[in-house]
């Protein structure tokens, strides 16, 4: 890992789960930070995006209060700014329940199959 940690973004509105997430990732050496609703994480984005700092990588539930994850998703895999950030997919729900769609995220995760440290693992391998 740099010297300087890679910033992990999470979207989720289940504030007890963010913090697992939050705090296992701080442990690992990331630079993590929350979001509990789609629009917020966009601003977050947009505005990470213009300073030049985009995360490495976004785990993103798809049921938010505010807006479908999917929605979410294809926001940022539109944009030229975020395009190329990496986008997995975080949810309870089946990748079957999901409708097909051209955008893809770079991974799909299903939190109750997946456990934190798990999560960790995938995230260094995926950053190699």
């Amino acid at each position: 890992m740099s010297e300087k940690a890679k910033k992990i973004f999470i979207v989720e509105d289940d504030s007890a789960i963010a913090d697992i997430y939050k705090t296992i990732m701080e442990k690992a050496g990331f630079d993590a930070e929350i979001f509990g609703l789609g629009r917020e994480f966009l601003r977050g984005l947009k505005n990470a995006a213009e300073e030049g700092k985009n995360p490495a990588i976004v785990l993103l539930d798809l049921i938010l209060p505010d807006m479908n994850g999917m929605e979410v998703l294809n926001k940022i895999k539109k944009d030229e700014e975020t395009k190329d950030i990496k986008v997995f997919i975080l949810t309870n729900q089946d990748e079957s329940q999901i409708p097909k769609q051209d955008v893809k995220p770079d991974k799909f995760i299903v939190k109750a199959n997946t456990t934190p440290t798990e999560l960790v693992e995938i995230i260094k391998e995926e950053l190699k």
